[in-house]
């Protein structure tokens, strides 16, 4: 993966980013393209589309997730997952949401708990 600094356009300032490689292989069956993972997902990210990554923040969640990107960039808590039911970090942004570290999963951070959407 390569790393690097980007501008976003939501939160205003320059942010760190990872990038994915390629695959390398041709192949019939579809392969993806790189990505680019965002590691300072956060507060300020409410929007439907993230603009650098041109996927919503929940797949960011989960991008960050599937390439196993240390969570110490963001911000974190301790919780039960209700959807892979782990003791798990949940990693929080945007308006009151929050992803499972473990399974991915998306919902809505309510105290100290994650509720299904």
């Amino acid at each position: 993966m390569k790393s690097q600094k980007m501008f976003c356009s939501a939160c205003d300032r320059p942010v760190r980013v990872l990038i994915t490689e390629e695959p390398t292989s041709e192949g019939q069956a579809a392969v993806h393209d790189a990505e680019l993972i965002c590691l300072e997902i956060g507060a300020q990210c409410t929007g439907h589309l993230c603009p650098l990554g041109a996927a919503e923040p929940g797949a960011m969640v989960r991008r960050i997730v599937r390439n196993g990107i240390p969570l110490d960039s963001l911000q974190t808590v301790q919780a039960d997952c209700p959807f892979c039911f782990s003791q798990t970090e949940m990693i929080l942004y945007g308006d009151g949401k929050a992803g499972c570290s473990a399974c991915g999963a998306e919902g809505r951070w309510v105290v100290d708990h994650l509720e299904p959407d």
